[in-house]
């Protein structure tokens, strides 16, 4: 309650509110003093004061619902983690935070630079009713909350490169990668993680030469104060309000729309197969359309799209 007071609150209300002692209030908030947390106190009550923290109550400070947060200073992965809280029982809403990732992946295989205390690297554990092949819609709905999460915070303008890329301008902020357990008998999801690395500004000493030219940061330099937890909280918030919503697909319209991909000449590669044409739709299912020069349409609902550049 402390944490989603809008300003003071008295510690005779905190009392009521929890049917604890007004002693016991006390000693909670002395606790949470020595945690390091930043509390004012006063005759009117007590305060939290916005240090810019990072942690479990700064992002539940900014939660509409109620979730498990878990945080880890370095893993090999945020969905690493959470796979194994999967298959240990945890329930659908926990979060997981990795700060320093050392084996971060992408989709095919590619490894995700993220060891830098200047990303967000999350992982949201799911236990879907949809069947597996629909997947895809949510990384999709992710998309989508991430970039109306960005949007809403920053007023930067964000585009979604089909299927799970986040771009400021012309280059990538941000990616998601969502992985499943399938119940092959009844072909069910048993789990899904859905995992989120978001460049909140370039590491110290700036972006590696390989992707110097294709990545960005939210910001450039500095983030403002306790950005990190208001975007955790406000992707999270965003994603369940479409989660909620999964069967109805209003967010395949927000994602047609923020593409950058529409309009554009492409190659997509599915497998061995490369197939170019001009990409003219994203249907209802999240699959990609492609036109081929013969007129023929195709359509993806996995692959690799990949744009034409001018001259290349």
């Amino acid at each position: 309650m402390l944490f989603k007071a809008n300003g003071e609150i008295s510690g005779e209300e905190l009392a009521n509110r929890m049917g604890i002692s007004r002693n016991s209030v006390w000693k909670a908030v002395n606790g949470l003093k020595k945690q390091g947390y930043s509390i004012a106190s006063s005759k009117q009550g007590y305060r939290l004061v916005d240090d810019g923290r990072f942690n479990e109550y700064s992002i539940k400070a900014h939660l509409n619902d109620e979730h498990n947060i878990y945080i880890y200073k370095k893993e090999t992965s945020s969905n690493t983690v959470a796979k194994e809280l999967c298959r240990d029982g945890e329930g659908e809403g926990s979060v997981v935070i990795v700060e320093s990732q050392t084996a971060g992946k992408g989709r095919m295989g590619r490894s995700f630079i993220s060891e830098s205390e200047n990303g967000l690297y999350m992982s949201i554990i799911l236990r879907p009713t949809i069947p597996a092949d629909r997947c895809v819609n949510i990384t999709v709905l992710c998309a989508v909350s991430v970039l109306e999460a960005i949007e809403k915070l920053t007023g930067k303008e964000c585009r979604i490169k089909w299927v799970n890329d986040i771009y400021i301008g012309d280059k990538k902020c941000c990616g998601i990668l969502t992985e499943a357990s399938i119940d092959f008998e009844s072909g069910a999801m048993q789990y899904a993680v859905v995992g989120i690395g978001v460049n909140m500004c370039p590491p110290k000493g700036g972006f590696d030469k390989d992707i110097a030219d294709i990545a960005c940061g939210i910001y450039e330099n500095e983030c403002p104060h306790g950005f990190k937890a208001k975007l955790c909280a406000e992707i999270i918030n965003r994603f369940f309000h479409h989660y909620r919503c999964i069967e109805n697909k209003e967010y395949i319209n927000l994602y047609r729309e923020k593409s950058n991909i529409i309009g554009n000449p492409v190659d997509v590669f599915v497998g061995e197969r490369v197939i170019s044409g001009i990409a003219v739709d994203i249907d209802c299912d999240a699959r990609l359309v492609v036109k081929d020069d013969s007129g023929v349409s195709h359509s993806f609902s996995s692959g690799e799209a990949r744009v034409k550049r001018q001259g290349k």
